[in-house]
């Protein structure tokens, strides 16, 4: 649906104000509800910012640790690697 699509949105009609009998004392006027109180815009941006940089942060350091092990088991494995290694190859024709 385009911008241009998009219905106005309407406010409720407010109910007609009713008389009080001939003799009566006034009524005061009720209080106006209060407005609901939306966020500003844009208002989460500041901790959405912390939030990414945080878990940025997270990813790089166990990017890091995840490549400093590989790295390490490949330059020099474990002797258990080496066999489970051996004895697939012996298996795969």
């Amino acid at each position: 649906m385009t911008r241009d699509n998009v219905p106005i949105p309407t406010q409720p009609s407010a109910p007609a104000p009713t008389q009080p009998p001939s003799g009566a004392a006034p009524d005061q006027p009720t209080d106006p509800t209060p407005a609901v109180r939306q966020a500003a815009i844009g208002a989460d941006v500041p901790a959405a910012i912390v939030r990414g940089a945080t878990q940025g942060a997270a990813q790089g350091t166990a990017r890091a640790g995840l490549t400093h092990l590989t790295e390490k088991v490949l330059a020099d494995p474990p002797d258990w690697v080496r066999t489970v290694w051996n004895f697939i190859k012996e298996l795969w024709p």
